[in-house]
């Protein structure tokens, strides 16, 4: 058992997934799963595509809690929109990208991973075929940590002349001034610049003697990944070559540092590590430049850092941030994220995680390097079950239809003609199309927008001799737009000659019969002759009752309301759980700015109007809320109205005017804590409402409407109470009160 533990940590770390889930399988049948190996064998089943048994497993940490419950949460809110993005999204198609080696030395390849694009040439790093050397059998070309091949980096040309379906070729190279006998690649620089970036291992020099006999018995000396400057150079030949240079000044050879991102101004350096002070796995840092080196690594944050792995960051704009990350909202392994960059703050603030397939799948997904312009490039996956290189581009599922009129006899144009746009078969991943009816304009054109790779037919029912021909709308993005010309032999216009008749005809030449005429109720529109109300139902038709579906007589027949709605018979009092000195929530959903009380509101208006007759000697302080848009002195104004009108229909259910206090809190008493212009919809929604507190016997509370040149201490003075009590109250953080604000003044305290 303890070699299967071994075994299943091995194989994750692999992304060995079919040997990984077997070693984990042997574990629980013999006495379960260790340590945090059920999020690990979770992560494995979703990965393999495994949902059902994965999403068991995430329900189950989420529930049980512990530090995997968040990300637990997160997986199964991924796997519950699973089949949308799963489906392939319209909007992108995928490539395949064909390594080709040119190596004089006929150097192969098995795997490829990390493009790095500059111009027509792109530089990845690759896994070399095994080689054994005679030292007892043992491969020796293998990473001690990870146990794969050592990688190496190459740059190719990158030839796309097969058009957007077809397969793009790189013609590769290993890049020989670079490579080592230890791992190499992942390279940055500026497109035209002579220096950059390369991450490789770190071979450190003789260690000092007392550090050496520090070490325990066969320790293994670690070749940590590290960042180093790189400088192309020419030699005497004029042959220009990249050349490692020294390990930047920022990297520590207790970690890793990978993965380099140089920003456009080239000022900053974005890069994967381990180092202390992240949120948990591999994190992505960001380091400035200063004078003439590099300051001190900082933490790109939470937006874009988990718990779990970020890693591979790329940037094309200032304003995004490309990478890959199994913390967020993964579909299984790394999915390709984008974070995107606050104006104002100049931190990372919106993270998008739900790119679709083809991009993502359930396997690693990761590298994304987008291309110089359009919305496309080239990236990582492991989907096939071994890293290979992809290239994907926006689709554009649209494109413009021109159709031109014209008569057969010498191709002139035919204006003011009526036909019909028809769709024969619909667009791939599109829904079938409506006829369209159109007028050829004064040229005989007109133009729409149609759905790449759907059939169409241009239909003209007066058309004398004219067949339609079917034809279908390009799926080659390098197409706009196209000319489809209608050509037509003869038109003789059949309708109907009668001109009392709702659909005459003055241009027919031949009657039939579809001449219809208006009726009793109807006029040639369809619309009511007799309808007073304009509600579409004819006068003769209207049935009168309760038309609110929320009241207690609702009529779900009646069409004209007769003002006969009510809501208190039907309806019980609020919770006795409420009392002097608690506030009650009324629910109630203002519109912006109104103060009409909404139909569905109006039944837990009436509960709470019941609970208070029931309840004779309770007074009430009712407490209206606006959201923060607006001047403060508009909010007060429509607060004040809003609190009246609850106390209005509040005494209008039975209630007393003298039990009820109304009170308008403008904006002073928002429930959240957002911006005019960051908040939803959802959160202005909650800052407007009302709340009802039930006073005690013996409290109480005026209302003080301020006056031109009232001030807070004369306020103060005029009930004897403090300035103090009177800012905390009505949570006024200054002296300086607006004309018409009211404020609360609590004579007697509970």
């Amino acid at each position: 058992l303890e070699a299967h533990e071994k075994l299943a940590e091995i194989y994750t770390r692999l992304n060995a997934h079919e040997k990984a889930i077997a070693s984990m399988d042997t574990l629980e049948a013999n006495g379960g799963l260790p340590g945090d190996m059920p999020f690990e064998k979770a992560e494995t089943l979703l990965a393999l595509g495994r949902y059902d048994e994965a999403k068991e497993m995430y329900l189950w940490m989420s529930e049980k809690g512990g530090r995997d419950a968040t990300v637990s949460e997160s997986r199964l809110i991924m796997l519950s929109s699973l089949d949308s993005r799963q489906a392939d999204s319209i909007n992108f198609r995928l490539r395949s990208v064909e390594i080709i080696s040119i190596d004089e030395g006929g150097a192969q390849l098995v795997s490829a991973a990390a493009p790095f694009r500059s111009g027509d040439k792109l530089f990845f790093t690759v896994e070399k075929p095994r080689e054994y050397r005679l030292r007892r059998g043992v491969e020796m070309q293998l990473d001690n940590y990870t146990g794969n091949r050592l990688t190496d980096l190459w740059e190719a040309e990158i030839v796309d002349t097969t058009g957007l379906q077809g397969t793009i070729y790189l013609l590769a190279k290993p890049m020989t001034s670079l490579n080592t006998e230890l791992h190499d690649g992942f390279v940055a620089h500026q497109e035209g610049d002579s220096v950059g970036v390369i991450s490789m291992s770190y071979v450190q020099g003789k260690l000092p003697l007392k550090e050496m006999l520090s070490k325990e018995p066969g320790e293994t000396i670690l070749k940590p990944i590290q960042l180093f400057n790189a400088a192309l150079k020419e030699d005497s030949t004029g042959l220009k070559t990249w050349q490692a240079g020294d390990r930047m000044s920022f990297c520590d050879k207790r970690y890793m540092f990978a993965h380099p991102a140089i920003s456009p101004n080239g000022n900053s350096i974005y890069f994967t590590s381990n180092k202390p002070g992240g949120y948990g796995g591999m994190d992505i840092w960001r380091v400035d430049k200063k004078g003439n080196g590099w300051g001190r690594p900082v933490n790109c944050g939470d937006v874009v850092n988990s718990s779990g792995n970020e890693a591979f960051p790329t940037m094309r704009n200032a304003d995004t941030l490309y990478f890959s990350s199994d913390g967020h909202l993964s579909m299984g392994g790394l999915d390709v994220v984008y974070a995107t960059k606050s104006v104002s703050s100049g931190g990372w603030t919106e993270l998008y995680d739900r790119l679709p397939h083809p991009i993502n799948s359930s396997r690693d997904d990761f590298g994304l390097q987008l291309d110089p312009v359009g919305y496309g490039g080239f990236f990582t996956s492991d989907r096939t079950g071994i890293d290979a290189l992809y290239h994907f581009h926006g689709f554009e599922t649209e494109v413009i239809l021109n159709i031109k009129v014209v008569h057969d006899r010498d191709g002139s144009p035919w204006p003011d003609l009526g036909a019909v746009l028809a769709q024969n078969a619909h667009g791939p991943g599109k829904l079938a199309m409506d006829d369209m009816s159109f007028v050829s304009d004064n040229a005989g054109k007109w133009s729409v927008l149609v759905d790449r790779g759907a059939n169409y037919q241009v239909n003209c029912l007066n058309a004398f001799g004219y067949i339609p021909e079917p034809f279908t709308a390009p799926l080659d993005q390098t197409i706009n737009e196209f000319t489809i010309i209608v050509r037509i032999p003869l038109i003789i216009e059949v309708g109907c000659k009668d001109p009392v008749a709702c659909n005459y005809e003055p241009k027919a030449l031949v009657a039939d019969d579809s001449c219809t005429y208006p009726g009793v109720k109807f006029d040639c529109d369809g619309n009511c002759i007799n309808d007073k109300d304009e509600d579409g139902v004819c006068d003769s038709d209207e049935i009168p009752g309760c038309t609110s579906r929320h009241a207690c007589n609702y009529d779900p027949t009646a069409t004209e309301d007769d003002g006969s709605c009510e809501y208190m018979t039907c309806i019980e009092a609020v919770a006795a759980d409420s009392g002097p000195g608690k506030t009650v929530d009324l629910d109630i959903h203002w519109d912006y700015n109104t103060t009409v009380l909404r139909d569905e509101d109006r039944p837990g208006l009436a509960r709470f109007a019941a609970y208070l007759i029931s309840n004779p000697g309770y007074n009430v302080l009712l407490t209206s809320h606006c959201d923060l848009r607006a001047t403060e002195s508009f909010n007060d104004a429509l607060s004040q109205k809003r609190a009246t009108t609850i106390l209005k229909n509040l005494e209008s259910l039975g209630v007393s005017e003298d039990r009820l206090l109304s009170f308008g809190a403008g904006e002073q008493f928002p429930l959240n804590d957002c911006g005019i212009a960051e908040c939803t919809d959802e959160e202005h929604q909650q800052n407007r409402r009302t709340t009802a507190k039930i006073l005690f016997e013996d409290q109480i509370i005026i209302i003080h409407r301020v006056a031109e040149g009232q001030i807070l201490g004369k306020i103060a003075d005029k009930y004897g109470v403090r300035v103090w009590d009177i800012k905390a109250w009505n949570r006024v953080s200054s002296k300086k009160l607006r004309v018409g604000q009211e404020l609360l003044i609590y004579l007697m305290e509970e």
